[in-house]
């Protein structure tokens, strides 16, 4: 497809078919990324106030929390700092409150339910609507702008793909079609399947590419070992490979970086929380502080000092179905210092992404610490570092060859059933599986069936899957809450 015809007709046409105005909002994300952080921080206020209004009238959980902390939705004077008086929102109110959390009259087709990749071990199921929908979408190509891509640029994705492909799922694969977009299946990694994507990939010449960081990087492995020179997997027209879905090692960003030739840049985002942060070409993780409002917090709930880690608790200011207010992720991240910023152990003011931990008075930035307009020209507040989400690839017989397939691939089965809090899988060898699942009351032998067939269509029926339900899922050795581990090498 014609690249401009493909970025300026169909893209915005089936945006509007959708009922998302992201073609609106990624122009105005570009007029407001090089403003000051005072200007910033009046967008932010001014939504906060909205978002406080529509879950305050329509939503009777939040109603309750918002009247607990004393706050006013309609004070004109309200400001950021109004936050800290609200407690924080858990995966397990979400659970136990989401229909009094959720506005059914959601304006552009209400709310819509949907799950949670399952990458923590805990699936959740949740509302969504339109209106974060086009914001996250804004926010993810003003970025990929930062890198010289635009809407209708080739892209190939090595993303997660239904085993049996639905009728809507053809109609997806004209409309990727449309907009030069090339799904590859990062649930199917043979050696034939990635000599054929290896084909795939240097026959389209895509702009940019997009996907798990550890299927890319076993693709990049398997093509070096191929004999590829390094960059060849790559194209001259290629301007970066977006990494998601987990933490990106060093040694994986080196395979890739080598295999395509091209910067490895890390997209930050949660299906619950959405779009968080973005990296540019300056090595920072942009948070669009237009969309959110982070907080990074220690283990007692106050702002981290700066080059601390901390727990990321996200406002999204553009969900309106279902309000996310200082929800907690489960994420750790570590914020951007600048250079002569206070060290460790001394505490940074605005260590949150414009919300402030001391009172107004004394940073008038409100962002995260005393950062400066960064070098990519974006003034934006920024983190240094994501850590967590480490998910393992798992390792399957596929006749005489090995098949290699995303974690996800399993995740997808357990977040689909109801009634369970927590899970991890364990693959001990290519023909064991272990499921723990910590199970709710609504966990029943229906549960287990389901996800055993669903196992079993993915690893095969050969393999040992052996269920077992739990009271609780200790951290792993690391101290990481893996909810896949593959002891297979």
């Amino acid at each position: 497809m014609n690249r401009r015809l493909a970025g300026q007709v169909f893209w915005p046409l089936t945006e509007r078919l959708c009922q998302r105005d992201t073609v609106r909002r990624l122009a105005a994300l570009n007029r407001t990324q090089h403003l000051p952080q005072e200007a910033i921080r009046e967008i932010q206020e001014r939504k906060l106030r909205r978002l406080l209004q529509i879950a305050s009238e329509h939503c009777p959980y939040h109603g309750r929390r918002i009247r607990r902390a004393g706050i006013d939705p309609n004070d004109p004077r309200l400001a950021l700092d109004v936050l800290r008086s609200l407690s924080l929102l858990t995966r397990d109110d979400v659970r136990e409150h989401r229909d009094e959390m959720t506005w059914f009259g959601c304006p552009r087709g209400g709310p819509r339910l949907y799950n949670t990749g399952g990458s923590s071990g805990e699936p959740l199921k949740f509302y969504f609507d339109r209106f974060r929908q086009a914001a996250d979408g804004a926010a993810r190509w003003r970025s990929r702008q930062w890198w010289g891509v635009q809407p209708g640029d080739p892209e190939v994705l090595l993303w997660g793909a239904p085993i049996e492909l639905a009728a809507n799922d053809r109609l997806r694969r004209w409309r990727d079609a449309l907009l030069n977009q090339y799904i590859l299946n990062a649930f199917d990694m043979t050696d034939t399947t990635m000599d054929a994507y290896i084909g795939r990939i240097r026959a389209v010449r895509p702009v940019c590419l997009y996907g798990y960081a550890g299927s890319l990087a076993l693709l990049s492995r398997h093509a070096l070992t191929r004999g590829l020179a390094p960059g060849s997997l790559g194209s001259p027209r290629l301007r970066a490979v977006f990494v998601t879905g987990e933490v990106l090692v060093e040694p994986d960003r080196e395979v890739i970086a080598s295999a395509f030739g091209a910067p490895v840049v890390i997209e930050y985002g949660c299906r619950d929380g959405g779009l968080l942060a973005l990296g540019c070409p300056a090595g920072r993780l942009h948070i669009p502080q237009e969309n959110v409002i982070l907080e990074l917090l220690d283990e007692q709930g106050r702002p981290v000092t700066a080059g601390e880690i901390g727990e990321v608790v996200v406002t999204h200011l553009e969900t309106y179905a279902m309000p996310l207010i200082r929800y907690r992720t489960g994420d750790l991240a570590r914020v951007w210092a600048d250079k002569g910023a206070p060290a460790t152990g001394q505490r940074q003011l605005g260590s949150c992404a414009g919300l402030n931990p001391e009172p107004r008075t004394l940073n008038p930035h409100m962002g995260m610490g005393s950062q400066s307009r960064c070098e990519c020209g974006v003034s934006l507040a920024a983190l240094a570092e994501v850590r967590g989400r480490l998910t393992d690839q798992i390792v399957c017989r596929a006749g005489d060859q090995i098949r290699r397939m995303h974690a996800l691939a399993l995740i997808y089965v357990l977040r689909e059933v109801d009634g369970i809090r927590q899970f991890r899988i364990t693959q001990r060898s290519l023909d064991e599986l272990d499921v723990d699942v910590v199970p709710t009351a609504r966990f029943n032998d229906d549960s287990e069936r389901a996800i055993l067939l669903g196992l079993r269509r993915r690893v095969g029926d050969d393999v040992a899957i052996r269920l077992s339900r739990r009271d609780h899922i200790p951290p792993t050795p690391s101290g990481k809450h893996a909810c896949v581990v593959s002891h297979i090498d």
